[in-house]
């Protein structure tokens, strides 16, 4: 399509041209218009001619003339300015920022199927129109799938306007009206806004409503748009959809639910579908005995409207929530059971699941709680709701949404079996959980302005989420496994060509859903958890508190952000200065170390990813001068328990104080930072006497690093691959799961690499000579701390993947005893012994009725 579209504008341009030239010169035109031209320049036209362009003309004046006469005012507002005297025009509304129009040219995109042209050219709402009450009723049918409902809004405008605009999608509107004042059921004839026009735009998701005979919207008044309409409920896994689950004796039952992030709120019902619209909501929803329903708030009156045979309707009436944007909404109708508990400031807590699945939520309800206690303390502002419901969705497309006061969850990451689930899915549940009540503080109490700063919201949660796992289950050594499930994949991912800022400009919803990607949130947590690690935890905590505070039930910019965590460190720190550099360009720098005249030289560059190619410095050049404000910690031989910082800037060489009477110096402490270290030679040398020597010297963490950065700048043909292969010996020393796992990532990605190759062969016993040790000591007991569960798993999957004979066997004997004696095969150890050898007879068996 783009190259369609640029190939017109050409044609156009070139014609353009031809015009101008002749008008200028008075030359003659070319082409089409030789017909009416002579060489010697004067016009020849014969009397039958000259009466046919005289009958065209007058006819086009005609014409012209019974436009004007009749056209409505809105339909001639781009040639009459007159119009717009005493009301906002299209004319007078200010572009958003960065936005403009830069649609306005391509006007054949805005033609409706009536032959109208829409008249609004952005995606973007009026943004001086501003919700402030929302009243819906719905009463769905979970039969028929038929949904109708009303929606009163109240609302006010900060200049005059003659029109609105709001988003619906489809849904069919059956009436609508709008007028001045709060009261929804008095229709005064004299407060009532005449409507001339209601047009629809889908590709916009947006109906356009204008007001007749001049008549406008003032501020300081108050209004109240009230809207009956009728919609499905969707079958997709968005909007308000339908959901199913089977019951233990084979009964199918019916839910519906909701998923509005990003833009589905008004596929739902007619809104204001943009983050910084907050408004509180008044829900009412009809439903049938037999079900129940939840919403944001609690039930405050359930009353009867019908009575028939075998069927009764109910209304649910909730109480008014507290001001929040459109995409927070939730509400669910289902027959589901629930387990409560309260928090230590008395909000009630409950699970909510279909029947028989009860007891599978009883650890995510522990979990809840205590988190809710933690992160009270931890923003230092109370939970603002008076309740919080968590409810697993049999049919659900993410792993959660932070829906405040009712968060939706896949059944996956909210049930938890003691005997059936694994460590890792045991893990997953307790930090899904946190990460959704994390967002009830950072993302539901201040909100992003607009989904540019969407990465603020995901990465504080991605971040917040393992710093509360690791207060409730300290044992678990979360912030040692953020390393391997955050900074590391997010590193592997913005290290590529292909990938993009954390902020980014975006405006319609398919680009909006675009930036829900590692970037967001695993490099926004990882770039957070530096700053925490250069300006303190108390400091961190302490500018949130303030943020929060300021903000609260309010929209913030990442820029808010910064500038409260500045305030919080006493103005010692320019955080917005240091960040920016981390938020508004891709990529990550490469540290590089050299040692010259006994003075330690330290030189940043971007670093990209190109595995093994010949003409990476051609590649690098356009790149050379990114630079990024880096807190470069480091330890040494003299001091290995005290960190260091140096702040660089430039991508200028520079020295650091730094005695050379240490013999080994360790970069980026705990992997915190978000870049690479590339060593000169001697100094890799070093590091990996002391891992060969005595690895505890070094973290777990720092252990990982060292094995992170060797591999990946191998890979990209930075150093040479017997430094990752040198290093990988001290593994016959290792037992801690986060440098194994490390590692073991990137044994997965050379066999990849070298599969059919000569070299395979050669790695894959290496790796056995490796793994030896560490599979003798951990066995096949599914036994140990919740780590050493982990590692396990991960370690006879890759013993297996080298053919060791002894592994393989094992799990056979183990699959055999399944299937012939039903002998239980621990959750722990199910994948590896599932997937040891896909050759035996049963898988044989198995694959045959599939293909059949």
């Amino acid at each position: 399509m783009s190259s369609t579209k640029s190939m017109r504008m050409n044609v156009k341009m070139n014609e353009q041209e031809v015009d101008d030239v002749a008008f200028l010169t008075g030359e003659a035109m070319a082409g089409n218009k030789r017909v009416l031209y002579e060489r010697d320049r004067i016009a020849v036209c014969s009397q039958k001619r000259a009466l046919i362009l005289a009958l065209f003309v007058f006819f086009t004046l005609f014409l012209i003339a019974l436009i004007i006469a009749f056209a409505t005012p809105l339909s001639g507002t781009w040639t009459d300015f007159s119009y717009f005297t005493s009301c906002c025009s299209l004319h007078d509304i200010p572009p958003f920022d960065g936005t403009g129009y830069p649609e306005m040219a391509d006007s054949d995109k805005f033609l409706l199927p009536t032959g109208e042209e829409y008249p609004w050219r952005d995606s973007r709402l009026l943004p001086f129109v501003k919700p402030l009450r929302y009243t819906i009723s719905i009463h769905p049918n979970l039969t028929t799938l038929d949904v109708t409902g009303w929606v009163v809004i109240h609302f006010i405008v900060e200049k005059e306007t003659s029109f609105i605009i709001i988003h619906a999608r489809n849904m069919k509107i059956m009436e609508k009206w709008v007028r001045e004042g709060v009261d929804q059921w008095s229709l005064d004839p004299e407060k009532v806004q005449n409507i001339s026009r209601l047009l629809e735009y889908k590709p916009f998701q947006q109906w356009y409503i204008e007001f007749s005979d001049g008549s406008c919207l003032y501020p300081g008044k108050n209004y109240s748009l009230g809207i009956r309409f009728q919609t499905r409920i969707s079958q997709e896994l968005e909007g308000f959809y339908l959901s199913s689950y089977t019951t233990a004796k084979g009964e199918k039952r019916l839910l519906a639910t909701t998923h509005f992030e990003p833009t589905y709120a008004r596929s739902a019902f007619p809104c204001f579908d943009e983050p910084q619209f907050k408004a509180t909501f008044k829900m009412i929803i009809t439903r049938n005995q037999n079900h129940k329903s939840l919403f944001n708030m609690p039930i405050k009156k359930i009353e009867t409207v019908y009575y028939g045979y075998n069927v009764e309707l109910w209304r649910d009436e909730f109480e008014e929530s507290v001001a929040m944007s459109t995409y927070l909404v939730a509400f669910v109708v289902c027959d589901y059971e629930s387990i409560s508990n309260k928090t230590l400031k008395l909000i009630e807590v409950s699970i909510h699941t279909p029947p028989g699945l009860l007891n599978q939520a009883t650890f995510a309800l522990h979990a809840a709680v205590n988190l809710m206690d933690f992160y009270d303390e931890f923003f230092g502002i109370p939970y603002p709701l008076p309740k919080q419901d968590l409810i697993a969705i049999p049919d659900f497309g993410a792993g959660a949404m932070e829906n405040w006061g009712l968060i939706t969850y896949r059944e996956t990451s909210i049930l938890y079996d003691s005997i059936e689930s694994s460590s890792a899915a045991h893990q997953w549940v307790a930090v899904v959980v946190a990460h959704e009540l994390a967002h009830q503080w950072f993302g539901n109490l201040v909100t992003m302005i607009w989904w540019n700063d969407l990465w603020l919201n995901e990465g504080f949660a991605s971040f917040a989420e393992y710093v509360g796992v690791d207060h409730i289950r300290p044992e678990w050594k979360m912030m040692e496994q953020f390393v391997l499930e955050k900074t590391q994949p997010a590193l592997a991912l913005d290290a590529l060509s292909s990938s993009h800022p954390i902020s980014v400009s975006v405006q319609d919803p398919k680009s909006i859903e675009s930036i829900f990607d590692t970037i967001s949130y695993s490099k926004g947590a990882a770039i957070l958890r530096m700053l925490e690690s250069v300006i303190g935890e108390e400091t961190l905590r302490r500018g949130l508190t303030e943020y929060l505070n300021k903000h609260k039930f309010q929209n913030a910019n990442t820029d808010d952000l910064w500038n409260a965590l500045s305030q919080s460190t006493n103005g010692s720190i320019e955080v917005k200065t240091i960040m920016d550099s981390w938020t508004l360009q891709m990529g990550f720098p490469l540290v590089k170390v050299r040692l010259e005249n006994r003075t330690v030289k330290v030189k940043q560059e971007r670093f990209i990813l190109q595995p093994f190619a010949a003409n990476r410095s051609e590649e690098m050049e356009p790149l050379k001068d990114s630079s990024w404000h880096i807190p470069l910690t480091y330890i040494t031989a003299l001091q290995p328990s005290t960190m260091s910082v140096k702040w660089i800037n430039t991508t200028e060489e520079s020295d650091l104080p730094i005695s050379l009477r240490a013999d080994w110096i360790k970069f980026n402490v705990n992997q915190t930072g978000f870049y690479r270290v590339q060593y000169e030679k001697s100094m890799w040398d070093s590091l990996i006497n002391v891992l060969i020597t005595n690895h505890n010297v070094f973290s777990p963490t720092d252990r990982a690093n060292l094995i992170d950065d060797a591999f990946t700048l191998s890979k990209a043909g930075i150093i040479n691959a017997t430094i990752p292969l040198e290093m990988s010996k001290y593994l016959k020393k290792e037992t801690e799961y986060v440098p194994w796992a490390t590692a073991l990532e990137h044994f997965r990605s050379w066999t990849k690499i070298l599969y059919e190759k000569p070299a395979h062969r050669l790695l894959i016993a290496f790796m056995l000579e490796l793994l030896d040790p560490i599979y003798k000591n951990i066995g096949w007991s599914d036994s140990g701390t919740h780590l050493t569960r982990l590692l396990r798993g991960d370690v006879l999957a890759a013993i297996i993947h080298c053919d060791n004979k002894e592994a393989i066997r094992e799990a056979r004997n183990r699959f055999t005893s399944w299937i012939e004696k039903n002998v239980r095969v621990p959750p722990n150890l199910r994948e590896v012994v599932y997937s040891a050898d896909t050759s035996m007879p049963v898988w044989t068996g198995i694959a045959s009725d599939l293909r059949t």
